[in-house]
């Protein structure tokens, strides 16, 4: 009997995991309406299998975090700090906050690098012409420049993300 009992707690517990990771990719969406406390959705399990949930939870938040959505994914991933063990994925989510917040850090850096550069030479131009004043700014984000120094950043922060994902970093 006990070995029926078991098989059916299995398939069960499939079925929430499969479940969490459905209610988990509506909630990496955009238009996302509800709430970022994940604690809320996991709650609604049995007791035993909450930790199952908040891990499959966990593991699927982790999978799809990127450069651009990872704030409020991580902010997801504290609301199930209740039913994880606390180490590793504090130590998981250090890490992601470090390499994407070194990202953003880096992008801004660039963005007034390539702003300075770009507006050197137009604004010669324009004093040769005797127009002077802020009142015409270069459009950075629409430079060829810009697009290939955020490929080139990407990359590097994407490739150290999913380091970090794999376990490896």
């Amino acid at each position: 009997m006990a070995g029926k009992e078991e098989e059916i707690l299995r398939e069960r517990m499939k079925q929430y995991i499969s479940r969490a990771r459905i209610f988990v990719d509506r909630y990496i969406k955009d238009g996302y309406e509800g709430s970022d406390d994940l604690d809320k959705y996991v709650s609604k399990y049995e007791e035993r299998a909450r930790p199952i949930v908040a891990g499959a939870i966990c593991s699927r938040l982790v999978e799809k975090t990127d450069l651009k959505n990872y704030k409020r994914l991580l902010k997801g991933l504290r609301s199930l700090n209740g039913y994880m063990s606390g180490s590793s994925m504090k130590e998981v989510e250090e890490r992601i906050m470090d390499v994407c917040g070194e990202y953003e850090y880096k992008k801004e850096e660039s963005y007034k690098d390539l702003k300075k550069e770009l507006e050197a030479p137009l604004k010669n131009s324009w004093k040769q012409q005797g127009i002077s004043g802020s009142a015409v700014e270069v459009n950075v984000e629409g430079s060829s420049q810009w697009n290939d120094m955020v490929d080139k950043l990407e990359a590097k922060y994407n490739r150290l993300l999913d380091g970090i994902k794999r376990g490896e970093l």
